[in-house]
């Protein structure tokens, strides 16, 4: 398999997950001006937007998230719509919500890439996430 086609197994494995939790969700088809997100939800009111990371090691690099993303996402936030997210998922570990602002900070501080007890750290797992709301 592909990268890309990893990339888009994985956005439509997270959109069932978040369909099983009672969301409507839809995933957004890549376009040639490129896309801020991969998949927009909705629930109770509500709507979230997530780009989708498969990472193929332990790690997550802050240079996979591409500027328009930053750009559109930091839009998005500023119309007052609900903070964007990252839906990391790393090998042999559940699927991990991480929220743009804390990337953003990051990066603004230098922080190249997150890996092992960082990623614990600074991401909170799907299940935990979707309880909290």
């Amino acid at each position: 398999m592909s990268n890309k086609s990893n990339g888009t197994a994985f956005e439509r494995e997270f959109a069932r997950m978040l369909a099983g939790h009672d969301f409507w969700v839809h995933c957004i088809r890549d376009n040639a001006n490129g896309q801020p997100f991969d998949v927009i939800a909705a629930r109770d009111g509500v709507t979230y937007v997530f780009d989708c990371k498969d990472c193929i090691q332990e790690r997550f690099p802050l240079s996979r998230v591409e500027e328009n993303q930053k750009t559109a996402m930091g839009h998005w936030w500023g119309c007052g719509n609900t903070e964007p997210m990252f839906a990391i998922r790393l090998p042999g570990q559940n699927i991990r919500i991480f929220s743009y602002s804390l990337m953003m900070d990051m990066v603004e501080n230098g922080v190249r890439e997150l890996s092992g007890k960082r990623i614990e750290e600074c991401t909170l797992p799907f299940e935990r996430w979707v309880m909290m709301l």
